[in-house]
This record gives structure tokens, sequence and C-alpha cells, in this order.
């Protein structure tokens, strides 16, 4: 499954709303994005910018899209066990699974990102602490 990149966070949303809600084709949803509606707007800019190959890229996403080939990255949390404290994140060896606290930053043998369900998979009770990873293409 290819996942999407380089979409703002209100082109998402119009996108995921759209296929939610009264677009029930991604032919439905380009007619509307070309027409002017108002539902569309954020990705009606998307795809006003003058590159042809940015548009056809748009329109390629769109289809995968409705089509469930693509899919947007999952958000992922870190999870601060004390808070205001820098070593208190947990940490998961990639190479044993074992869990530790230790500071957020990425090394190359622990994971520090985690998906919900890997929250949840670990213990449930932990999504108290998680915090948002912000995304750097948004």
């Amino acid at each position: 499954m290819r996942i999407l990149k380089g979409w703002t966070k209100d082109e998402r949303k119009e996108l995921e709303e759209a296929k939610d809600g009264g677009f029930y084709s991604s032919i439905d949803l380009i007619n509307g994005i070309v027409g002017g509606d108002d539902d569309c707007t954020s990705l009606a800019n998307k795809c006003m910018n003058g590159d042809s190959e940015e548009d056809n890229q748009l329109i390629r996403d769109i289809a995968d899209y409705y089509t469930g080939k693509a899919k947007f990255p999952e958000q992922k949390y870190y999870v601060q066990l004390i808070k205001n404290n820098d070593f208190n994140y947990l940490n998961r060896n990639k190479l044993n699974t074992l869990l530790t606290l230790d500071g957020y930053r990425l090394a190359q043998n622990y994971q520090t990102e985690f998906t919900e369900q890997e929250i949840k998979d670990i213990d449930p009770r932990y999504m108290a602490f998680a915090a948002p990873v912000e995304a750097d293409d948004e």
C-alpha cells in the first residue's frame, strides 16, 4: 500500500471527509474540486498551482485513496511517562523488544515513536502519556 505524503492537515481532512461524506467516488470529488465546490477549497488550492505533474499526482492520490491502494501515514506518538523529564520516554529495543526509559532521540536500534495500536499492544494505560509526534511534511 502506498503512503500519501506532502498533504497538509486541511487537505488530508478534506479528502477523508469527502470519502466519508458526500463524494461517493473519486470522479465525484475531482468534479467537485474543478467545479469549485465549497467543501473542497483546500484541495482546489492544491490543484490550482499551475503544475500539471502535481495535478496528475493529486488525481492519482485521490483515486488510490478511494480504491484503498493508498493511505495516509498513521499518527505517531512519544510516550513520556514523567512530564518535564527528558529521560522518561518509552523506548523499545528493535533487536529484542525490551522496553526501557530514555530520551526520545532517534537511535539506530531503538524505537521511540509508536502508533496508537503499538502503544495499546504494550499497555493500553500508556495512551494517557502519549503525545503526538509532529510530522515534518505537514
